[in-house]
Order: structure tokens, then sequence, then C-alpha cells
């Protein structure tokens, strides 16, 4: 459990801050590739024990590079201190950058470990606030970061800046209190927000050390495919032109394909509906008022490509995978990675509690959280061919006639890669964890038979598991008659709705998975669905005169009721007031809490596609990082449940730690470690032990997993499958 109050005590803390100098671009590069490069050095440390005055320190020679022993006494003192007393810590703001730097970028350094140093950004975004300095200093109401400081970055330390201390004397020494304000705002920022727990600080540092172990990249797959994806978006120009007549010459040019679409499209069909974002408006006559507005989205793009395949309109799927995959980021991750890696591995990918109201990591650089997550099926071949050279043409004829573009986008996973020959990476993922963590939260006997199903096909496999059963409760058909394809479908409506969702949710789910069904069967379905459910329904809740329950009943009166916890099954929320502008926590099972910061009814403004004012409504809405969010019951459902599933995983990630499992990347729902391939057997045993125990707090929540040996990172099905 995570026991809350003062766990650092802010004396005991050194508040530190690094202005560096490089060639290399620390956005592109990354902090480690950044830091241990040849060109940077740190140039100015503000620094400040407890709460003493902030220093500025520079080396002996002004403006020249920081070295070890040019470092301030009082700094390294306290750094011996720390290695030896773990209630002494340092702290900085995005602390990843300047522990790098002082790792890597300080001659001579002594080597600075995860543990001795606590993020105030990772605090602050645990409390809802921007993960910026001046942004969450501001909003905290703590003491203000200076300003101007891009100015005084782009003089003295940007690539190719040649300003110097004794050629802009001025500007240096207003540079210096720049990097000192830095500290005093961290510092103010730290007082004034809720200090987090030691687990969730253990939970930190078990990230950090991830991002500083690294992953593997095969340098040479990445450099082929690189070469490979920059002729590939040319190559889809031109196929675009031969499909389209010479409509559309490029993915980018939305315009011309969606006068294209509009012109292929059935009339009146669905296809149209997707492409519609407002509809055409006449008078009376027939004169047209208000014209129609198109829009070609991902997500629209998304949709429409099952719908046209459902159509039989081959041409245009076709069109629409091109662009949806000639202007996909993926491809892109392959340069991003050669200009990351070092020495064959990239180094800091995460941002620990990254993703504010659940707690979960989200993705810097490659963003290893987005990757794609289907594969070729010929997955093995294709690599192999790009290894040895094949130019487009070869690999466009592999396989099938999926676009190149596409090709390499399944592939980007397999460019990770063990660090040694002899070793292989062992996965493992929870199976439906969300799933299952949304029907033990309700904490209700019809949740709880539900939960059961999963407890009783984790036993037995020949039992319909729940998308058997979501189907069958949708299509009005026997258990029996419930086919993979039409699983399928169950699977989609599970995903889609059990965090409120509609139609809508359907749509979008199910264009993941190539699924197309017309709108009056996909509401007639969410309509069977919930009443299969009513279990989610009411966990869901309401607040009315006449009743309060559930997950919007009981944010709705504490709210009402300042400072007294209001249950709804296993998660509780409390409204404070008087924290940062009136916050309701929500109290999960492991004790960690979710801030929604600034909540307040508001009456806002309502817009239609031409931004003119068609009503207002009220709303309950919050500060999320800068901007103003509404909340509704669904939000709080998907907050919650993607909550419990990150305690889940960031409570696994600290034991594995702990006994050196040597794990290399994770995403939300699985762990990937690298090891001897003769310990390969041994290691998934220890590990599926691991995922699956559960722990104090979640007594109850059933964890399955499925473990896999892998030569290379995959979602490929035929690598070995670890049987229980």
């Amino acid at each position: 459990m995570r026991d809350h109050g003062p766990t650092i005590d802010p004396d005991k803390v050194c508040w530190f801050d690094f202005e560096s100098k490089s060639e290399q671009d620390l956005q592109d590069v990354g902090a480690y590739r950044y830091a241990d490069d040849e060109t940077t050095s740190a140039i100015i440390l503000a620094w400040a024990i407890g709460r003493e005055p902030v220093k500025t320190h520079t080396a002996f020679a002004v403006g020249q590079p920081l070295t070890w022993f040019s470092l301030p006494h009082g700094f390294l003192r306290f750094h011996d201190r720390a290695l030896k007393d773990s209630s002494y810590k340092f702290a900085a703001h995005n602390a990843a950058f300047d522990r790098a730097l002082l790792n890597y970028a300080v001659d001579g350094s002594v080597y600075t470990p995860p543990e001795l140093v606590i993020d105030t950004a990772f605090q602050a975004t645990a409390s809802g606030l921007p993960p910026d300095l001046a942004g969450a200093a501001k909003a905290a109401g703590a003491t203000h970061k200076v300003e101007n400081g891009d100015e005084y970055i782009n003089l003295f330390c940007a690539p190719g800046a040649t300003a110097t201390p004794q050629s802009h004397p001025e500007q240096w020494g207003l540079f210096c209190i720049y990097a000192a304000g830095d500290v005093d705002a961290m510092r103010s920022l730290f007082l004034r927000t809720r200090q987090l727990s030691a687990q969730e600080w253990a939970e930190y540092h078990a990230m950090e050390r991830i991002n500083e172990r690294g992953i593997g990249v095969d340098v040479d797959f990445a450099g082929r495919a690189d070469e490979l994806s920059k002729e590939a978006r040319i190559r889809a120009g031109l196929e675009l032109r031969q499909l389209t007549a010479g409509a559309v010459s490029g993915v980018n040019n939305v315009k011309d394909m969606v006068g294209w679409l509009r012109d292929v499209l059935p009339p009146g069909g669905d296809g149209i509906k997707i492409l519609t974002k407002r509809e055409e408006e006449e008078d009376d006559y027939g004169t047209v008022t208000k014209p129609g507005k198109f829009s070609l989205t991902r997500a629209r793009v998304e949709k429409l490509i099952p719908y046209c395949e459902a159509v039989d309109n081959e041409a245009a799927a076709r069109v629409l995978n091109i662009r949806l995959f000639g202007g996909s980021a993926a491809p892109a991750k392959y340069g991003k990675i050669l200009r990351q890696e070092i020495a064959g591995c990239v180094y800091g990918q995460y941002v620990p509690g990254g993703a504010a109201m659940t707690g979960r990591a989200s993705s810097r650089g490659i963003q290893i959280q987005n990757l794609v997550r289907k594969s070729l099926p010929y997955e093995h071949a294709a690599i192999e061919a790009i290894l040895a050279g094949c130019d487009f043409d070869t690999l466009a004829a592999l396989g099938d006639d999926t676009p190149v573009m596409r090709k390499l986008g399944l592939l980007i996973r397999t460019v990770f890669v063990p660090r040694s020959i002899d070793n292989v990476f062992v996965g493992s993922d929870l199976s439906q964890i969300e799933a299952r963590i949304l029907r033990w939260l309700p904490d209700t006997p019809a949740a709880e038979k539900s939960l059961q199903i999963m407890r009783d096909c984790d036993a037995d496999k020949t039992v319909p598991d729940i998308y058997v059963r979501a189907a069958a409760a949708v299509s009005s058909l026997e258990i029996a008659d419930i086919d993979e394809e039409l699983r399928q479908r169950g699977k989609v409506f599970e995903l889609a709705l059990g965090f409120g969702g509609g139609a809508g949710a359907v749509v979008a789910m199910g264009s993941n998975y190539g699924l197309y069904m017309p709108e009056y069967e996909i509401k007639e379905a969410v309509r069977k669905w919930r009443a299969a459910n009513q279990w989610c329904v009411r966990f869901w809740g309401k607040h009315d005169d006449d009743s309060s329950y559930g997950l919007w009943g009981a944010a709705n009166r504490a709210l009402e009721n300042p400072h007294k916890p209001q249950a709804a099954g296993r998660v509780t929320y409390i409204f404070l007031p008087g924290y940062l502008g009136g916050s309701l926590l929500c109290m999960l099972p492991s004790g960690r809490a979710l801030t929604y910061r600034g909540i307040r009814y508001e009456t806002v403004t309502d817009y239609d596609d031409d931004d003119n004012i068609i009503g207002k409504s009220r709303q309950l809405r919050f500060w999320k990082g800068r901007t103003r969010s509404k909340i509704w019951h669904g939000t709080l459902c998907e907050n919650v449940v993607q909550a419990v599933a990150a305690d889940v995983l960031r409570g696994i990630l600290v034991r594995l730690e702990a006994d050196g499992f040597n794990i290399r990347l994770h995403s939300h729902d699985e762990v990937l470690g690298e090891v001897n391939a003769q310990n390969a057997n041994a290691y998934a045993e220890a590990l599926r032990w691991q995922m699956r125990r559960g722990f104090e707090w979640s007594k109850g929540l059933p964890l399955m997993s499925g473990e896999t040996i892998q030569p290379y990172y995959s979602k490929w099905k035929k690598p070995k499958e670890i049987k229980s």
C-alpha cells in the first residue's frame, strides 16, 4: 500500500538544474544521445540545498565546460552523503535530462543512479499540472519561472551558437539569473503540491532504470528500412496519380482526394456519411445556402477502409490505404532510431507518469508505446529481404499487395533486438487487463458474476470467453452459434462500450479490426449490450434529485460535500476545495490518487463545425494540463480502469527491477526482458509468476498473462508460446 505524507524531507533535498551547450538538437536526438555527444558540455549549474538561497556555478574559466572537480564543494559533499544515506535526494524538473548531463557530459563525474534523484515534473503531473516547469509553477501558484529563457539558450547553447560570457557579459549574467530561477520555481512547485508516496517514487525509479538500460536496435535494418521509406513516399504519389487518373497527386493532397472519393463512393451511402463533417443545406428553391463540409482525418480514413472493402470498391480502399500509411509517421521512426541510437542501443524512451489522468507512462522519441500492434504474416521473410538489400519493387511484390509504407510500419517492432547474439527476448502480456479491472472495480454481485467467467476461462480454455458472450448478446444468438467472425464483433463491442461509449465508439474501434457494420445494426447492438451488462451501466452511474450511484454519483456527491469521502465500488472520491483551485481526488484501490484539478460546473458556449454559436450547456470541467476539459461518467470510468491497470504494471516493474529481470521495454500491458537463450524457459516461468501474483490491494482481481520467447521484438503469432 502507499503511505501518504511527507515521504521526502525538503531540507534533505539538493535542487539542481544544468544549462548546457551542444551541436546536437535535444528534441531530435533525445537526452541520452545529447548528453553523450562529444560536443555537449554543462556550462552552468544552479543549485540549492533545502531552503537555502540558490547559487549558480560556472567553470573556473567562465563559459568553459564544467568538470566533476570544478563543481562546488557543497554539491559534491551532498552527493557523497546521498550515496550513503537514501533519505537525501537530488531533485530536478524533467530530471532524466539533468541526471544524464551529470553522468555523461560532466567530465570525471561519479555515477549518479536513478534512485538518488526525484523529478518535480513527476509529482506535478500527478496533481494534474502541466509537465513543463513554467506552466506547472504558474498553475500551482508557485514561484514563477524566469521568462526569456529561450533567448539566452539560443544565444549561448543552441547548435551553431557563438556567443560567450566575454562577448555578451550582460546577457550571460541574465542567463545565470534565469538558471537560478528554475531552481526557485521547482522547489516552490514541490512544496505546493501533494507529496507522492515512497511506492510511487519506487515506481518512478524502476522506470528510470529501464530508461537508462535502454534496448538494442538493429542499426543495419533501420538504415535500409529508412531508405525504403523515403522512396515509398515518392512512389505513393505516383500510384495515387495512376489510381485516380491524375485527380490526386500525393498522400497529403487531401482536398483533391476528398473530391475524388465523393465521385466514386455510392451517393447517399455510409461512405459519404463517414466522409461528411457537415451536411449541405438548401433553401426551398433548391439553392445551396451552406455547402457541405468534408473531412479525411485518420479516424475517418480508418472507418472508410472497411466500408470500401465491404462494398468491393477496391480502388477507393487502395487510395485510402495509401493515404493512411503513406501519410503515417510510423516509418519515420526508422530515421529517429538512427539519430538516437548509441552503439546499437536507444535510451530514455519513457516519461514516467506522463499520462497524467491515469499515471501510465507515456513515450518520447521513438514512441514505443504507440507502435503498430499488427504484424506481417511473412514478417521474417520481409526482414531477411531488407537486410539483404532488396529494392523497393522486390519488397512491394513480397507476400501480398500491402503498400510498402504499410509493410515498413508493421516491421517497426522488429528493429528492437537483444544486445547479445546469445540472448533472446522473453515477453509477457497481461490478458484482457482492462476488462478484468472493469468487472472487479464495481464490487457488486452482478459484476463479480461476469468476472467469474474470466476466472473460469483461465482455468479451462474451452469455456466461452467474454467476447463470445458479447457476440451472442448483441446478435441474439446462442453461444454455441458464435463463430470466429462473430466473436470478433463481440470483441469490438466489448472493448468499445465498456467506458460508456455508443455507436461512434463502436465504429472507431471496429475500424482497428477491419469491421464494418451499418449504423442501424450498431445502434441496436449497443442497446442489447447495455441491457446484457447492466452492472457496467450502473457503475458508470447517475446523479440527480431522485438517485445517486456509481462513479458519476460518487464524484458529484464529493463535490457537494467537501472533505467527505464518497465511495463507488472499490474507488473513493474526495473533494479538496483548497487544493490547486479545488481538486477532486479519486483514491484508487492501491492508495494512489488521481487529481481532477480546478474542477467545477461551468456554462459553456457550444459551436457547430463552422464555429457558429448554437447554444449553451452546463458541463463539469477541470484543468487537464493547460486546457479545460469536460468530464462525464465515461471519462471517470476510463480513467479509473486504466489507472488501476497502470498500478498493476508499475508495481510489477518495481518487483522485476528488484529481482534483476533485465527489463528492456514495457507498454500499458506488457513487459519485455532480455536473457541468455539457455535460460529463457526458466526466465519465462519466473516472469509469469511475477505477472500473475497480484498485490495486497488487488485481492480478488484475477491476473492472467501469456509469455513468449522471441529472437527480436514481435507481435507475430509464430514465437514459441510458453504453456501454463
